[in-house]
């Protein structure tokens, strides 16, 4: 058989196994599609959002202001309020399975109180010390830029609250099979600021972003606990007690919070040691990861988002050989699908880049150095989505614990790598050290999800065999 038929073959073994409508795989496909085809549509309103906001304000004091006002409550939304949805989910998810709907209430109510309780404190924690933090990040602001930042800020800190309830409901939906709403209402932002920006830009001036941010979480809000209530759920702020289920996603709560921490770092130590570099080097950098970090969203990004509950199922169900199948399926989707794409992208990379950005200010010696980066960033993407499949196994084991060892590890990993790379590609060598660390990572997270079902499968011969010697 030529590679050519193999191929086929197992192309057209894999659209097969989708066609019955009752395998998880397929609920699993249509959720995934679901999910990627809703964030593009997204993208797409937030890209022309974008076009605007460069339009109306450039690359002015006023723009900067709002970035830096944006960026801590944007980063504690992330650190706090979304990794809760991945400690949460697993035992929500074996909650609702194994006694009822009011239990997992229960358990969703205690939950959404605890950690808006630690998002408050957050708050009012950087209200108090925002002028002090303000001050050192936006190191060389003029006094009057420095204010406005401030004023900025404190307009904006509403959205860590808003933004928090929105992701954890969005995720409780995730949960009970809901995922075109979670999906869809992150439009609101982008679509409000937008028409808010054609509207009002003139009179409100900056204020406009603050305004479309803090009005697209409060619609965001309205959609997400709608659709929950229409699934027989509620959003309640009510403590039910610590009872077992709450202090089981407590502690698997705190190892994501580290490994969330440890994954930020990545990106901030490859931007400052970009900086050391040539100037123009952060820069070419962040161009170089636009075109593929869009890849990621679409296809890491909505898979892990829907695989997630479905593995969380069969791990409560104890379905082993079923994680096994799913992990073996989608990797041999994400290997057909992406592999031609990277492929595209690092023989074809002028090309793009020539073509997405060399006019005005870009030369075409930008173009040769941005293409250069973004082949080796096209490197990661399907070790990136497979290694995510296969964490987001972790998690539904909650094994949270291995999650935060391999951010400890992928961290001094990237640092090695871009001291490593930097000396031989510049650059491109910080790219390159990206996608190894994306290799590195998946190679971590494959070998523990293996282990942990071979484990699985010799406790479940042992409970059979004691089982038939009890007979």
């Amino acid at each position: 058989m030529s590679i050519s038929e193999n191929v086929a073959a197992r192309a057209g073994a894999l659209l097969k196994a989708f066609r019955c409508p009752r395998t998880t795989n397929h609920h699993i496909f249509r959720a995934a599609s679901t999910v990627a085809l809703f964030s593009g549509g997204v993208k797409v309103i937030a890209t022309v959002k974008e076009l605007a906001v460069a339009r109306f304000f450039g690359r002015g004091d006023a723009l900067d202001a709002f970035l830096i006002a944006y960026m801590l409550p944007a980063f504690v939304v992330t650190l706090v309020a979304i990794t809760l949805n991945s400690a949460l989910v697993p035992t929500f998810i074996q909650v609702r399975a194994n006694h009822a709907d009011a239990a997992a209430q229960r358990l969703f109510s205690s939950a959404m109180l605890w950690s808006h309780g630690l998002l408050l404190t957050v708050t009012i924690a950087l209200a108090i010390a925002g002028p002090w933090i303000l001050r050192h990040i936006a190191f060389g602001f003029p006094p009057a830029k420095l204010a406005l930042t401030l004023h900025l800020f404190y307009a904006l800190l509403p959205l860590i609250l808003l933004s928090g309830v929105a992701s954890n409901c969005g995720a409780v939906l995730n949960a009970c099979g809901g995922f075109a709403i979670p999906a869809l209402t992150p439009l609101t932002t982008p679509a409000l600021t937008l028409l808010l920006l054609m509207t009002r830009a003139r009179q409100w001036n900056i204020s406009v972003l603050v305004a479309g941010a803090l009005g697209g979480a409060v619609i965001e809000v309205a959609s997400v606990t709608w659709a929950l209530r229409r699934r027989g759920f509620h959003l309640e702020f009510r403590w039910y007690g610590l009872n077992a289920e709450l202090r089981q996603v407590g502690a698997q709560y705190l190892p994501l919070l580290v490994a969330g921490l440890l994954s930020s770092g990545v990106g901030i130590v490859d931007q400052s040691m970009a900086a050391r570099l040539e100037p123009g080097s952060v820069a070419a950098l962040s161009y170089g990861n636009r075109i593929v970090s869009v890849i990621v969203a679409l296809t890491s990004v909505s898979l892990s988002t829907a695989v997630i509950p479905y593995l969380s199922q069969m791990v409560a169900a104890q379905d082993w050989n079923g994680c096994r199948r799913t992990l073996q399926t989608y990797t041999r989707i994400v290997s057909i699908v992406l592999i031609p794409v990277v492929i595209v992208l690092v023989f074809s990379s002028r090309s793009i880049v020539r073509l997405l950005y060399q006019r005005g200010a870009f030369t075409s010696a930008d173009t040769v150095l941005v293409s250069r980066v973004q082949a080796m960033y096209a490197l990661q993407l399907a070790f990136c989505c497979v290694g995510t499949l296969y964490g987001r196994l972790l998690v539904a084991m909650k094994r949270n614990d291995l999650i935060m060892l391999g951010a400890m590890l992928n961290l001094v990993l990237d640092v090695v790598l871009n001291i490593i790379c930097m000396r031989y590609f510049g650059v491109a060598g910080i790219a390159l050290s990206t996608s190894l660390f994306y290799f590195g990572s998946f190679l971590f997270c494959r070998t523990m999800a293996n282990r942990l079902l071979s484990q699985k499968d010799t406790l479940s011969l042992a409970a059979v065999v004691l089982s038939e010697q009890a007979i």
